[in-house]
């Protein structure tokens, strides 16, 4: 049987793309698929202008969430219109080069590249192409008539699609990858005696996403640990600055105030926690699901985050507020109300999709087969 060459192909705007784009080439790699390659193909074909415009993304979610909001719905309602030509042209005479040079059976996107779906349209390139849309929303320009199937997170997403022309049987509900290690349990106590931690409080992780970008964190820090119960395990991601302003509480309030730069294994720390503040990122919420971590959702920034949260508000998996002094408030009286906390626990429960990548995996090579012995 042929041993597919595969290609992944994403963007590095947010760190959600790549760590599915990683995590689903090392399932190729344990179904015993050697050649798997991630190619990021805007920080190829423009490495100049693909950093400032990962700033100017980033920028956006901080400062001017309205332009990001303008954008994002723009594009979401101008999509496959002249005004949006520009965007299947991306990276194009980059993409055809490594198209030829690699010679892939098998095309993933994990980001919406309009780009694939385009060109292979115009070349007839004989790959397969699978995308997998990594947010619980739908965006789009994750649409494309050239594209053979679609991973997504929930059935709406599904229904969506399929609204947007997609025929159902194109469209597996998988729920979106994560790593291995979040699916996977520790002994509680050993964990406790790993980070120090005592069991008798009542344990919050802050994480401000892996560039730090999560507003008011300090104030927030100050007043949560006003509560003597209370410990708190702040992850600051990359943001050196915040994490330096967090260091100075550490002398007032001692073991219940835990920081961390950016995490590897934050999974540990998922499985600690009682309630989580953070953002609403489609990999972070997919996280959570899998450790059924209640999360308090902070300032979603119109557009996939808004989306995603709305969502997850609606299941009654985790509660949306925009007043940092709402989020003292209501995190406290969550870890109080068991109850509550036990149904945002079960909600989450609900959404999910246990071992994801090994079913996109299975799916896909399963896919390719039956169409090559066609």
């Amino acid at each position: 049987m042929k041993e597919p060459k595969i290609l992944v192909i994403t963007a590095s705007f947010g760190n959600g793309h790549n760590q599915v784009s990683n995590v689903i080439k090392h399932t190729f790699e344990k179904f015993g698929i050697g050649t798997v390659q991630i190619y990021d193909l805007y920080a190829h074909a423009y490495p100049y202008w693909n950093e400032v415009a990962k700033f100017l993304y980033k920028q956006a979610f901080t400062i001017a969430p309205s332009l990001y909001k303008q954008f994002f719905y723009f594009m979401d309602q101008r999509y496959g219109t002249k005004a949006t030509k520009w965007y299947v042209r991306l990276g194009e005479k980059q993409l055809e080069d490594i198209l030829n040079a690699k010679q892939p059976d098998i095309v993933i996107t994990t980001f919406p590249v309009g780009t694939v779906p385009e060109l292979r349209k115009k070349k007839k390139y004989p790959f397969q192409l699978y995308t997998i849309v990594t947010d619980y929303c739908l965006h789009r320009t994750w649409i494309h008539e050239e594209i053979d199937r679609y991973y997504v997170a929930t059935d709406e997403v599904k229904e969506k699609l399929v609204v947007n022309g997609i025929s159902p049987e194109k469209v597996y509900v998988s729920g979106i990858p994560i790593r291995k290690e979040f699916e996977t349990a520790r002994n509680l106590n050993y964990m406790l005696d790993k980070y120090g931690l005592q069991a008798a409080y009542k344990k919050v992780l802050v994480v401000a996403g892996a560039q730090g970008v999560v507003k008011h964190i300090r104030w927030i820090t100050e007043r949560l640990l006003q509560d003597s119960t209370v410990q708190l395990l702040v992850v600051c991601g990359r943001n050196k600055r915040l994490y330096q302003q967090l260091t100075s509480l550490v002398p007032i309030y001692g073991d219940r105030l835990r920081l961390f730069q950016y995490v590897e294994h934050i999974h540990e720390l998922y499985e600690l926690a009682d309630v989580m503040i953070t953002k609403p990122g489609g990999i972070t919420l997919s996280e959570a699901i899998a450790k059924k971590l209640p999360t308090v959702l902070y300032k979603p920034v119109p557009g996939q985050e808004q989306e995603n949260s709305s969502f997850f508000n609606g299941r009654g998996a985790s509660i949306v507020l925009r007043d940092k002094g709402a989020v003292v408030k209501e995190t406290l009286l969550l870890l109080q109300q068991t109850n509550r906390l036990k149904q945002m626990r079960t909600a989450l429960a609900n959404l999910y999709k246990k071992d994801s990548s090994q079913r996109i995996t299975m799916d896909i090579l399963k896919s390719f087969h039956r169409y090559v012995h066609v």
